[in-house]
């Protein structure tokens, strides 16, 4: 058995080192010649996997260490027979522990009111559902919109994207579509921009193209930008970056806990479709973190920015890409080696001087007080 794959997925050898021969090629650089005689092709979200990439190979299952599946030809991969699963959900915590993160740093900066703001969540499955149960715990008006959940569930508390406004924070997670009802490419345009409200939080961590990049910047001046997606990754437009008030590297969804759980999730999937036969692997421990807070009382926002502060990635992001000509295979570089941080659950705070509802209010998101 031949096995292709991304290099920078984590874990790879440690999962699907004895299957065979094993091919490890940087994910956008995998062409057609690396996957001709490969049964198992393995990828992240940066590879396109469609007709071109797979007409003339032997494989027969593709797995993606993410948990959207837009960079897959999907119907293609159906009609040629060819077995393919992402793996849906494991970045949800990640993500939602993510935008508490801009939360904090957006209300340390005076930007967010710290109780009682109104907060819309656009796509609410696997990751939009845990932002919204975080959020809540901060008393945040919350307003939901996923008109494919209110077209299946009759009691989802739906708002039309149209009548989305007077808002202090836009929260997206959705898939990148561009055909059904509802498609995301581009529908934060122009008209939703000109509707909010001058100092609403306009926050992207899904993916960058639900977004239009022109009219952001033509139209969307008057709103505080903070994106981890970007539209035409890596080559990201660098207006778009010196203009965020949060820019990262499309981590959001990367935690060392969550890099294990992406490659597990897969290899339990190669398994269920009969393209490997399951093994034992040998355990891979999962990490946890103790942080001390020694000192000076401290909020529950500067708890979380101790825990990851997307300001210090925004500083290192801007002053990394922006002087650069060549600044693609830097904002790759970033992401690949974005290896450090680590989920609420799996940190444990001691020694901070926290008010009693601030600490109930950590242990809610999860940290281990």
């Amino acid at each position: 058995m031949k096995i292709v794959a991304d290099a920078n997925i984590p874990f790879i050898k440690e999962y699907f080192g004895s299957y065979g021969e094993l091919v490890l090629v940087p994910g956008r650089s995998i062409s057609s010649s690396d996957v001709k005689d490969a049964d198992i092709l393995l990828v992240r979200s940066i590879t396109h996997v469609n007709e071109k990439l797979l007409a003339h190979s032997k494989v027969r299952f593709v797995g993606s260490v993410t948990a959207g599946a837009d960079h897959l030809d999907t119907k293609w991969l159906d009609q040629a027979g060819i077995v393919w699963r992402v793996a849906v959900g494991f970045n949800a915590p990640p993500v939602a522990d993510y935008v508490i993160s801009v939360i904090a740093a957006m209300q340390n900066r005076q930007l967010l009111a710290r109780d009682q703001f109104k907060a819309a969540i656009i796509g609410v499955g696997n990751v939009g559902r845990l932002v919204a149960e975080k959020l809540s715990f901060l008393n945040a008006n919350l307003v939901l919109c996923d008109p494919l959940r209110a077209m299946v569930e009759a009691d989802f508390p739906n708002v039309q994207l149209d009548d989305l406004s007077d808002l202090d924070l836009i929260s997206l997670h959705v898939p990148l579509t561009t055909i059904g009802e509802y498609p995301t490419y581009h529908f934060i345009s122009k008209d939703f921009l000109q509707r909010q409200k001058p100092g609403c939080i306009l926050l992207n961590a899904s993916r960058g193209a639900v977004i239009d990049s022109s009219g952001l910047v033509k139209h969307g001046a008057h709103l505080h930008w903070c994106f981890d997606v970007w539209e035409h990754e890596p080559k990201i437009d660098k207006a778009v970056l010196e203009r965020a008030l949060i820019a990262t590297p499309h981590i959001a969804g990367y935690s060392v806990q969550s890099k294990t759980r992406g490659i597990d999730m897969i290899y339990h999937l190669a398994a269920e479709a009969g393209m490997i036969e399951e093994q034992p692997i040998s355990p891979i421990t999962i990490p946890h973190q103790q942080l001390s807070f020694s000192g000076e009382s401290h909020g529950w926002q500067d708890i979380v920015l101790g825990v990851f502060n997307p300001m210090v990635v925004t500083a290192m992001m801007r002053t990394l890409l922006l002087p650069a000509h060549e600044y693609g295979p830097l904002f790759d570089e970033m992401r690949n080696h974005f290896n450090y941080r680590h989920e609420f659950r799996y940190s444990r705070i001691v020694d901070a001087k926290l008010t009693e509802q601030d600490r109930l209010l950590l242990q809610r998101f999860g940290l281990r007080m």
